[in-house]
C-alpha cells in the first residue's frame, strides 16, 4: 500500500481507547509488565494548548500518587519524522528535569536498536516512513503539520 496524502483527526477518547489497549498488551504474557500495569490507575489523555497531557495515579506505598506528563508533538527532518518531546513531568509534589531525565533514559534503553526510533535529550524521534514500511506501507509524502486544539489532534500528511 502507498500512502501519499492523509488528513487525520483523533479525539481524546480515540487516544484513551488506544492507550487502554496498549497497556493491556504490555501486561499480557509479561509478569513484570502486568505487575507494573496494576499500579497505574485511571490513565487519561487530554489534548489542550498544543500539548498531549497524560494523567494517572500510581500506587506507590499506601497512597496513590498523581502523575502528569505534558508532551509536545512536532514534525521534524522536513516532515520525514515526528518529534515527541516530554515537555514537563510532575509526580505528586516533585517535578522537573530529574524525573524527565530518568524517564527518557529508560525510554532510550527500551528503543535502542529498534528501527525508526531514537532518543535525544527529552525527545523521542520517530522516522515515520521507516516505521510505516515495517507495516507494508510506503509513504510518498511528509508530515506538514500537527495541531492539538480543543480535545482533538489533527495530522496533515501530504
Amino acid at each position: 500500500m502507498k500512502l501519499s496524502k492523509l488528513a487525520l483527526t483523533v479525539t481524546e477518547d480515540d487516544i484513551s481507547t488506544g492507550l487502554e489497549a496498549a497497556l493491556k498488551k504490555v501486561a499480557e504474557g509479561n509478569p513484570q509488565g502486568a505487575d507494573m500495569m496494576k499500579k497505574i490507575k485511571n490513565p487519561k489523555v487530554k489534548l489542550s494548548d498544543g500539548m498531549v497531557i497524560f494523567k494517572c495515579k500510581a500506587s506507590m506505598g499506601i497512597l496513590p500518587v498523581p502523575i502528569e506528563a505534558k508532551i509536545r508533538l512536532a514534525p521534524a527532518d522536513d516532515g520525514q519524522a515526528l518529534d515527541i518531546t516530554l515537555a514537563k513531568v510532575s509526580m505528586a509534589m516533585m517535578g522537573g528535569e530529574m524525573i524527565a531525565g530518568q524517564l527518557m533514559s529508560q525510554l532510550a534503553a527500551a528503543v535502542a536498536g529498534k528501527p525508526g526510533l531514537s532518543v535525544y535529550d527529552n525527545t523521542l524521534r520517530v522516522a515515520i516512513a521507516q516505521l510505516a514500511q515495517l507495516r507494508g506501507i510506503e509513504l510518498g509524502g511528509r508530515l506538514n503539520d500537527i495541531a492539538v486544539v480543543n480535545g482533538t489532534l489533527s495530522l496533515d500528511f501530504s
